[in-house]
């Protein structure tokens, strides 16, 4: 089949959305994938990449439109958050019906969803944005990638709503000294600025290609925000990578309540990004759970998770891969009086066979790639009574189960909506041990 001209426009019928978050329709003979698209809507579409099956696509106009289709509140909100213009109410059943599609397609599994908690905030959520730099020769201005590109980008005048007020003005503010310093962007990689929900703090992290050349900003002429790192990110990486810390000012961590206790973290560490539903999953994860002897957790991060179940094990294990997570998941144990808990520094993958060794509960909280095969491997070998795994990412916890079934049977699973306006979701999943000894 001839292929179709790139960035050619073309008009669709969309018939569904995938588990990706996707919309799916057809065109000439070929799947067409697109953000943005509802259900049963016709679209005009910009043809992006063309494969022998399938053909990737940017929205360009809706034709004819869905009942559950709302004004967006963004220009730029395809990369930010594509289900922008779904009815916030629709979106939790497409999300509730695509997880049960996920269980279905890849686990071979028919699942009866307990609950999916849809989010308190459907806007300033975010604990965490990362903001790319853009300019038109005279000035600088935030920006985000065009979702799909690695060379256009929105240029955001205001920042982004999924961000808090907040965070948006320290962002613009530290954004106002770049451009009166007339900083050369190509010594600029990018800004994430961190909030603290519980305690109403933030931190702005620059990262700079450029180790002689820190811009001159004034922390304490910007309001709300307690800290300000510069940092040089290797130019060869894409990614915001911390290279090298450049410079500290003010303070370079924050901490929220999660559950009972005083969680602290900073700049380097990965956090949940909405604090309002990870303290509802922590509620669930308690309410299913009994005391025992031995918990461990992979993946275990600064110690969120694993620490607040202090009360329900003698003894509590994280195993936690980046350095800097590990010394404040000990910090944590420390504030918050924890006796019982011990950190080791290792990747999951790397354990040896007999660590998870009478192990009566076991919790994971994997990145979104999921557990590696030796980590399934090394579950399989010792059989915990019970798994309680978190996920970013439906689809590998749903391959991972596939792999644990045969020994495991469901006894919950639970949706949250951690990312309002977006195709993800969290799910926790609950697993009990078949034919106990």
């Amino acid at each position: 089949m001839k292929q179709v001209e790139k960035n050619k426009i073309i008009e669709v019928e969309f018939t569904k959305i995938v588990p990706e978050g996707k919309s799916l329709g057809k065109w000439n003979g070929k799947v067409v994938f697109c953000y943005g698209i509802l259900p049963n809507e016709v679209a005009r579409v910009k043809i992006l990449k063309e494969k022998k099956n399938y053909i990737e696509a940017e929205l360009i106009e809706i034709t004819e439109s869905s009942p559950f289709r709302i004004r967006e509140q963004e220009e730029h909100y395809l990369s930010c958050s594509p289900w922008q213009t779904f009815d916030y109410e629709f979106q939790i059943q497409l999300k509730k019906a695509l997880l049960k599609e996920i269980y279905y397609q890849i686990a071979r599994e028919t699942i009866d969803i307990d609950k999916f908690i849809p989010s308190p905030l459907i806007y300033g959520y975010r604990t965490k944005m990362e903001f790319s730099f853009s300019t038109d020769n005279k000035k600088i201005y935030l920006a985000f990638y065009k979702r799909g590109s690695k060379n256009e980008k929105y240029i955001l005048e205001k920042g982004c709503i999924l961000a808090s007020e907040f965070m948006n003005k320290i962002a613009l503010k530290i954004l106002d000294y770049l451009n009166i310093e007339k900083y050369a962007i190509n010594y600029l990689k990018g800004l994430t600025i961190r909030e603290s929900k519980s305690f109403n703090e933030r931190i702005a992290v620059l990262f700079l290609m450029n180790k002689e050349k820190i811009p001159k900003i004034a922390l304490d002429k910007i309001e709300n925000l307690s800290g300000l790192i510069f940092v040089y990110s290797d130019p060869k990486s894409p990614a915001f990578v911390v290279s090298e810390i450049i410079k500290k000012e003010g303070q370079d961590f924050l901490k929220e309540k999660i559950g009972e206790l005083d969680i602290f973290y900073d700049f380097r560490c990965f956090f949940q990004n909405n604090i309002q539903l990870f303290n509802e999953c922590l509620k669930d994860i308690k309410e299913n759970i009994n005391e025992v002897n031995k918990i461990i957790e992979l993946y275990s991060g600064v110690g969120s998770i694993i620490l607040n179940l202090n009360k329900f094990a003698k003894k509590i294990i994280g195993v936690e891969i980046e350095k800097n997570s590990v010394n404040y998941a000990k910090i944590n144990a420390q504030i918050n009086e924890i006796k019982n808990f011990d950190c080791l520094e290792s990747p999951a993958e790397k354990l040896s066979i007999e660590f998870l060794k009478d192990t009566d509960i076991l919790v994971l909280d994997p990145p979104r790639s999921g557990l590696h095969k030796k980590v399934i491997n090394i579950i399989l070998d010792n059989l915990p009574n019970l798994i309680v795994y978190l996920s970013c990412n439906p689809i590998t916890q749903a391959r991972d189960f596939l792999f644990l079934k045969d020994k495991y049977k469901i006894k919950k699973i639970i949706g949250y909506d951690f990312y309002p306006n977006t195709p993800h979701m969290e799910s926790l999943l609950i697993l009990e041990r078949k034919n106990k000894i």
